[in-house]
């Protein structure tokens, strides 16, 4: 049985660009440490309000809202999902304009297409720190280095909390 409700969503994020690749390493690991990430290089910060959808559907929960002007994603709707069994393993799918499914596991790199009007990108996601607590809490943080093969890679801390 599905249990479907509207929500407020608040999302805040910091990205850092990192100077090392996913791709070239073959464990996934830097040579910058997380302090030197973020004590060299300057931050991007956003902070997004948002309405939104949060389910329950068969032990899986998700909670979508749609993308705006700015994220860059305008037109799209991203999905955030797990299974209520295995909360430490996020899943975010984006639909529309641009479209990719990424996986978020603490230690774990997972490879994807990031899909664009232009031309698709093969992305690497490793993962550093999930902490999700949407059961008990309406929060999920991530902790996580995100790259688009050929460009520079990025470290991003996401938190999204869900305001009822």
């Amino acid at each position: 049985m599905s249990a479907e409700r509207e929500i407020r969503i608040h999302i805040e994020s910091v990205t850092y660009e990192v100077e090392a690749s996913l791709f070239e390493a073959g464990d996934g690991e830097f040579l910058l440490t997380s302090d030197e990430i973020e004590a060299s290089l300057e931050p991007e910060k956003m902070e997004i309000k948002s309405l939104g959808k949060f389910k329950i559907d068969g032990g899986r929960a998700e909670v979508s809202y749609e993308e705006s002007e700015a994220t860059g994603m305008e037109g799209s709707v991203t999905a955030i999902s797990f299974d209520m069994t295995q909360p430490g393993i996020v899943t975010m799918i984006r639909t529309g304009l641009v479209s990719t499914a990424l996986v978020f596991e603490k230690g774990k790199r997972h490879h994807c297409v990031y899909n664009t009007p232009y031309m698709p990108f093969e992305l690497c996601v490793k993962t550093f720190e999930v902490k999700n607590r949407i059961p008990d809490g309406g929060i999920l943080e991530l902790d996580y280095i995100i790259e688009i093969r050929g460009a520079k890679a990025e470290r991003t801390k996401f938190m999204m909390k869900i305001m009822d």
